[in-house]
């Protein structure tokens, strides 16, 4: 039915784009080709752009994306210091990034200048905002962040995203693909061209995505379904656009290891979820067999991921005076879905099942406004960003009553063995009010000194409550936040307001045409998360808030870039101080209270290569080297009520080593594109004592124009030679989570434009 909705509108949109499409060709502009692409180098080269940043742009992304292309960290994987990994081989179940040893909680990305992460715990879902195919861009700022940006969580650096604008020219623009685990895409776009007589544009695109996991029952995704759409106009001195992107998909969970089964991927390597209940006897509920509980525990129906995410905003310029332009920047969040997952529970001396769903609903208005005043060498943006974020959360808790058809029903008593609850009722209200100003320069002094400059007052505040969950009844969606007997827990809520001026400084001087050295400094920062931990019952939760600080981080990169026409060089290194660090320690006035407190430190600095290169007109390529040391300076750190040391010890999931590199050869019209990275070993617990090996991935991508550039067929191979590997790591104190990467897999696909 939705392919239905999609070809209804793009039949509409092309009869638009007919009433004025004659007189479009004679307007139409021609888009000129960068220096870059003409050069073929697969990265933007920097210029006047005093930070360590790297740009990825237009069909560079969709490539290294591959097949999948709905995975926004896939299509950077390359970058230094990116440390990308996915359960699955086309990135379609999300996955996990590490920039310089931080990981995805501390790291800002923003779409078209609207944050991303989650407002309450800062996740992100890589695979649920954009297609790939949308997208212009994406910059990965590492290090030093500038203060127009609006995070706060860039502890360790931001990535922004651009949509690609609509097209001046009528375009139907096509991605179809199939491939191993019965992967299937379907993607299509329309571009209406410009409408000369309003001087509008506009783009509609639908995408349809569907595969079995590569291991164990269950889909990856069942299905997901992304629909797009876009309008730009220009009316002189008032220029806006608008987009929207409407997400809906669920995807099955991939079961994780324990360290020694990670250990020995020869056995472990396919192990997942189980595929099929067995009746416990008796009524279905109790589970005291420990085969029989163990096996229906894991049933793969109790791990998936339902979410819908919709993301609206618009980007208005208005030049109000000679030099000085209004922008808005206002946007709407709406997120609605949960992770499910299954637990175990005793009562009266029998074990029981129950079924958990976490739901998380959002919604996320936002405005960033500014005023762009155009002065001697540059600009100077004067901001405020406000929003208003709600955050939902809530976790029924429904026993599992297992029939003897091997299917289950959920109960929802509230009396009785085995019996309904609530294991959290939350909502977080978090409200942010920040100003900032930013200038960018260049050329100063002769023509030898670029400067940028900003400055931003962040406020942000957190309204948390708390509820009582003792004998409420299962209500559907969301409807328990309506009922009338839910009563705040007083003694779990808080409210806290945290303030922080950030400041950021970039320094380049142009030596000459070829040598841009370059220094960048900024103080980045993180609110703590909404849910501030396990508190001790003799204290209360506005108590620890009071006392808590946002976590903050010094960065300071220098690096020289070398551009040679031809080949563009980049080596940077780093030092992070990253102090305030949230972590569970005792009181200082009494050993028995332990709580969240400021009391971390986290020393990171390490080097960085870049390499672009066009070798000679049919070969170009991209390599980046990248060295990584990041290490706790905490003394003592609680696992629980368990004091442990972890001083010194580094950062889990950090490899010290991370080599990547990308060619692009051009032989008898095929597009051969090999790539190459390798991951140093790591850990996967804060104690150091579970130690993962290192790996090499190759994979290959070939293409082939088949019809003067409207049709391009290709085939993408991943992980080549179908190596054993532990990619995905979740870290805990003492002991990990390990996700084994995906093995070899091809996919074929067709698309072009026309």
């Amino acid at each position: 039915m939705r392919r239905w909705y999609l070809i209804g509108a793009v039949l509409s949109l092309s009869c638009l784009n007919a009433l004025a499409q004659e007189t479009q060709i004679q307007v139409e502009v021609k888009e000129k080709r960068s220096e870059e692409e003409r050069q073929k180098l697969p990265v933007e080269k920097k210029t006047a752009t005093p930070r360590t940043e790297t740009t990825i742009k237009g069909e560079e992304l969709t490539k290294q994306s591959g097949a999948g292309s709905v995975n926004i960290f896939k299509a950077v994987e390359l970058t230094p210091s990116l440390n990308v990994q996915t359960d699955d081989p086309y990135g379609l179940g999300g996955g996990s990034i590490r920039i310089r040893g931080f990981d995805n909680t501390q790291i800002g990305v923003s779409l078209d200048g609207m944050p991303l992460n989650d407002s309450g715990n800062f996740a992100l879902y890589p695979h649920e905002y954009v297609d790939v195919e949308n997208l212009e861009s994406i910059t990965v700022e590492r290090g030093a962040v500038g203060k127009r940006s609006p995070f706060y969580v860039d502890i360790g650096g931001s990535i922004k995203l651009r949509v690609k604008p609509p097209s001046n020219k009528l375009r139907y623009s096509y991605n179809l693909s199939a491939g191993s685990f019965s992967f299937v895409r379907e993607y299509l776009r329309l571009d209406t061209g410009l409408i000369p007589k309003i001087n509008l544009k506009g783009f509609i695109s639908f995408s349809h995505t569907s595969a079995e996991k590569w291991k164990g029952p269950g889909k990856n995704p069942d299905y997901r379904d992304h629909l797009a759409f876009g309008l730009a106009q220009n009316l002189g001195r008032l220029r806006w656009e608008f987009y929207f992107d409407n997400n809906a998909q669920t995807n099955y969970f991939y079961r994780g290891l324990n360290y020694a089964q990670a250990m020995d991927l020869d056995r472990y390597r396919r192990f997942d979820y189980t595929d099929r209940l067995i009746f416990p006897g008796g009524n279905g509920t109790v589970h005291n067999n420990p085969a029989i509980r163990d096996n229906n525990l894991n049933y793969y129906k109790f791990y998936k991921n339902p979410y819908i995410n919709r993301e609206a905003r618009a980007n208005i310029e208005l030049d109000v005076a000679k030099n000085i332009t209004l922008i808005l920047k206002p946007y709407y969040w709406y997120g609605r879905g949960s992770g499910t997952s299954a637990t175990t529970f005793t009562s009266g001396g029998n074990t029981y099942i129950a079924f958990r769903e976490s739901f998380n609903y959002t919604d996320r208005p936002g405005v960033i406004t500014e005023l762009r005043f155009d002065v001697p060498y540059g600009e100077l943006y004067a901001g405020y960003w406000y929003e208003r974020s709600e955050l939902k959360q809530w976790q029924p808790s429904r026993p599992v009553r297992v029939n003897p058809n091997d299917s289950f029903t959920l109960l929802t008593n509230t009396v009785g063995t085995p019996r309904f609850q609530y294991n959290y009722i939350q909502k977080t209200i978090t409200t942010t009010n920040t100003p900032y100003v930013f200038t960018d320069l260049r050329s100063l002094f002769g023509g030898r000194i670029d400067l940028n400059l900003g400055l931003r007052f962040a406020q942000v505040k957190r309204d948390f409550t708390n509820y009582s969950t003792q004998g409420l009844p299962y209500l559907p969606e969301d409807n328990i936040f309506d009922y009338p007997n839910l009563k705040k827990d007083s003694n779990t809520s808080y409210i806290k307001t945290y303030r922080r001026i950030l400041p950021n400084i970039g320094i380049g001087i142009k030596l000459s045409n070829v040598v841009y050295p370059y220094f960048a400094y900024a103080k980045n920062f993180r609110v703590p998360q909404n849910f501030i931990g396990a508190i001790p019952t003799n204290i209360s939760a506005q108590f620890v808030a009071d006392q808590l600080k946002p976590e903050e981080s010094d960065s300071y990169d220098i690096g020289i870039r070398f551009d040679f026409g031809g080949i563009y060089i980049v080596p940077s290194a780093y030092y992070v101080d990253y102090k305030n660090r949230l972590i569970r320690i005792a009181d200082p006035t009494d050993p028995n209270l332990i709580y969240l407190r400021n009391a971390g430190k986290v020393i990171a600095y390490g080097a960085e290569l870049e390499i672009g290169a066009n070798i000679f007109k049919s070969l170009s390529l991209y390599s980046s080297f990248s060295y990584n040391e990041a290490k706790f300076k905490d003394e003592l750190y609680y696992s629980g009520n368990q004091p442990i040391n972890i001083k010194d010890k580094t950062v889990p999931d950090t490899p010290k080593y991370m080599f990547k590199l990308g060619m692009d050869y051009m032989i008898l019209g095929f597009d051969v594109r090999p790539s190459v990275i390798y991951i140093s070993s790591r850990y996967g617990n804060l104690t150091n004592t579970e130690k993962v090996g290192g790996y090499t991935l190759a994979n290959l991508y070939i293409s082939r124009d088949i019809y003067k550039g409207y049709a391009n067929l290709y085939i993408d191979i991943r992980n080549l030679f179908d190596k054993k590997y532990i990619g995905r790591i979740s870290v805990g104190d003492t002991s990990g989570t390990y996700y084994v990467g995906a093995p070899f897999s091809v996919a074929v696909g067709l698309k072009g434009s026309f």
